[in-house]
């Protein structure tokens, strides 16, 4: 679901709001920027608009969008790599972790 905010989720009812992940495979409700309402959402690779891509400087979702992978973990090779993820919102020791598991 390409959303331009979390608001835009909502379930009828006032239930809880769908969840979403981006295309750096972050759960946007456990994001922090998110938390800190620096940003309303986000979409997987495929998902976005280029719309939402003109809205969003995040550098992972435009990486994603032109590679047309829905998301980096399962979709690109460079993963456990990329300078886009490290620092934010991997660590480079989880990327250690998954390169190894990875052989």
């Amino acid at each position: 679901m390409a959303a331009d905010s979390i608001a835009s989720a909502e379930q009828p009812g006032g239930a809880k709001p769908a969840a979403m992940v981006a295309a750096c495979g972050l759960s946007c409700m456990a994001c922090p920027l998110m938390k800190a309402g620096k940003c309303k959402g986000c979409a997987s690779g495929k998902e976005a608009s280029a719309e939402l891509l003109a809205k969003k400087p995040c550098p992972v979702l435009h990486c994603a969008a032109k590679k047309k992978i829905d998301y980096c973990g399962t979709g690109c090779k460079m993963f456990t790599k990329c300078k886009k993820l490290i620092g934010k919102p991997y660590a480079q020791s989880f990327m250690d972790m998954i390169a190894k598991r990875m052989g």
